[in-house]
């Protein structure tokens, strides 16, 4: 079993929804990364405000793109808008041990406890116990966990896994389209079914 790696990158990137999906949907098109990383350094294809930020939308965009593979990459567009925003997210869980496991530890305990309900004390407790059992955590400033626990929550809305009403995060679970089940089985990641979905 390989080693997990914690790491608070996603502090400084965002879910980047269209900007991924236009990604795949050039892969698809048979272009290739180093023709896509050429169109964002001359034409700025992301829209990026500036040549830093394009780099970084590029290359989060090429790994979440390309860490789903082949096969998801040719069905994606066919998907629904919601079940390619959890494609995305789903993209990023293969990416980042630390939020996969916010998303078992506590997106999916309050699911299968029917509290349908995220709080700020649910972030903080989660963080808590990480910096509690992990030498890496433990040596970040407060100040990124609190901004790790805003782009979760803005990782969660932008998926549409929760919606916030009156300062409330609901958590509204998605149904997941079949064709994106079988192939989180095929690749062995039953955890983020039930991550996302509370089950099997």
């Amino acid at each position: 079993m390989r080693e997990k790696k914690y790491s608070a990158g996603l502090v400084s990137q965002r879910f980047w929804f269209y900007e991924t999906k236009q990604y795949i949907e050039m892969l698809n098109d048979n272009k290739i990364d180093k023709e896509i990383k050429q169109l964002s350094d001359e034409v700025n294809i992301f829209g990026a405000v500036s040549t830093s930020r394009a780099k970084e939308i590029c290359n989060a965009a090429r790994r979440r793109a390309n860490i789903l593979g082949k096969d998801m990459q040719e069905f994606f567009p066919s998907l629904n808008i919601d079940n390619q925003k959890i494609v995305i997210l789903i993209s990023v869980l293969l990416l980042n041990d630390l939020m996969l496991e916010f998303m078992m530890e506590v997106y999916q305990f309050q699911l299968q406890r029917g509290v349908l309900q995220l709080t700020p004390t649910d972030y903080k407790a989660f963080f808590s116990e990480k910096q509690r059992t992990n030498k890496v955590v433990a040596s970040w400033k407060p100040y990124t966990y609190n901004r790790l626990a805003s782009s979760y929550k803005n990782y969660l809305l932008e998926s549409g896994l929760i919606r916030e009403t009156k300062g409330v995060d609901t958590i509204t679970p998605k149904i997941l389209d079949s064709r994106v089940l079988k192939w989180l089985k095929s690749i062995n990641r039953l955890d983020i079914i039930e991550a996302i979905t509370g089950g099997i």
